[in-house]
């Protein structure tokens, strides 16, 4: 019989294991950039207002929603590429030839924003275009902050995503604090900040990977490969459930308002985090699964264990949080938290079944998975979002999740028989 000494031993075998450090790393710097984005939050909304907090969240959520179209399935594809390869040189230089790839994607992705600047204020009623042709040739680094987690994981140097998770969050706090001592701050002035941001942490971190440009036609011909028989498929599947996923934010500012869309995206940055562990661990253990069977039952157990008490939490002490770091003119937020809690957990529940998956090439069952649950994306948002605003989004992501983590625990048992 086992007691709860045994139990404590091995939970503590398993911490200090290489993946319980590395889960613990990734994690804990999660922490460090939720406690920065948190004293970024408090100066975002103290000081734009609940108006112009709202157009800073429509930059961030047009920017990130679009984004999700120019990766073509290839950092997925380089990532398995990656975490298959046997020598530390061949990693390198995949990386290299990846490196290559994002900029030419990044390159088509900066052009496309300046053509929808030209458009985007007729459709959704807001002032944003001119905000988009500025910042158009600087958006080139956004498809990059999709290769730096496919690298990461695949050369399982856990330790470079945790840098890549806080240097964004301590450049955006100091120049938010030195911005604050010298301008009157407009919306604008924090999405410019929030770019430079993203562009300092990209060109830290990838060359921390130290890349190869050698042999660069061999490798872009292994990832063209790799891309057309697993990374496309997922890509498809990426496409339709992220991209529908990510509708609720442009629904709910097409179907109520901006202020609105700021209430949902300030519930979703206090829930969102509690996906982090279960994300960490799954990261780790991802080269892992490349040559294990199955995934150990105790990782499941602990993740279950993990995102229960996140929900748990979350509900009772909510909107004391949310007073107490955004004061009271933020209270429409409460009511969304749990729903979104909700949603959290299922997506916390599926990421380890989604890396052993994608690490064993099931690029086609991870396609399928997507393709049903943005069928709900699109119809849940659409229905609930115009009846029930920004509460009718957070209970669509709810049931949305759900039917992910199911297709998930699906395939993952289909594998085996």
């Amino acid at each position: 019989m086992v007691n709860a000494k045994d139990i404590v031993n091995e939970f503590k075998k398993d911490l200090l294991s290489r993946t319980g450090k590395q889960t613990s790393t990734l994690y804990l710097s999660q922490i460090i950039a939720l406690f920065l984005g948190v004293f970024t939050g408090i100066i975002n909304t103290r000081v734009l207002g609940p108006e112009g907090y709202g157009i800073l969240a429509f930059f961030l959520a047009i920017t990130s929603f679009t984004v999700l179209f120019f990766r073509f399935g290839f950092f997925s594809a380089s990532g398995l590429l990656i975490a298959q390869a046997k020598e530390e040189r061949k990693e390198r230089e995949l990386t290299g030839a990846s490196i290559i790839i994002a900029f030419l994607i990044g390159i088509s992705y900066s052009f496309f924003i300046l053509i929808l600047s030209f458009f985007v204020d007729d459709i959704f009623h807001t002032n944003i275009g001119w905000i988009l042709r500025y910042t158009s040739f600087m958006l080139i680094a956004l498809p990059f902050t999709f290769l730096i987690p496919q690298v990461g994981r695949g050369m399982n140097k856990i330790e470079r995503m945790s840098l890549f998770n806080v240097i964004p969050k301590v450049v955006y706090l100091l120049g938010a604090l030195m911005l604050l001592k010298i301008i009157q701050i407009e919306p604008f002035h924090f999405i410019l900040l929030s770019i430079f941001s993203t562009i300092v942490s990209v060109f830290v971190v990838m060359h921390s990977f130290h890349p190869l440009f050698n042999n660069i036609r061999e490798n872009l011909k292994e990832i063209w490969k790799k891309n057309k028989e697993y990374g496309f498929h997922l890509y498809l599947g990426q496409i339709a459930d992220q991209s529908t996923y990510q509708l609720d934010r442009i629904f709910i500012t097409y179907f109520v308002n901006t202020t609105q869309l700021g209430f949902y995206s300030l519930a979703m940055t206090i829930t969102a985090p509690m996906v982090g562990l279960s994300s960490a661990l799954s990261m780790s253990l991802f080269k892992g699964f490349v040559d294990m069977e199955k995934i150990p039952k105790k990782v499941i157990y602990y993740n279950f264990l993990w995102l229960a008490a996140c929900v748990a939490g979350l509900t009772i002490f909510g909107k004391f949080i949310v007073v107490l770091l955004f004061t009271e003119k933020f209270l429409p937020t409460v009511p969304l938290i749990l729903p979104l809690a909700l949603a959290s957990f299922f997506q916390g529940m599926y990421q380890p079944y989604n890396m052993f998956l994608g690490a064993k090439g099931k690029g086609k069952w991870l396609r399928n998975i997507s393709m049903t649950q943005s069928i709900f994306n699109i119809v849940g948002n659409l229905i609930f979002i115009y009846y029930w605003g920004a509460m009718g989004a957070a209970i669509a992501s709810a049931i949305a999740t759900f039917i992910a983590y199911t297709g998930h625990n699906y395939y993952y048992h289909k594998y085996f028989r």
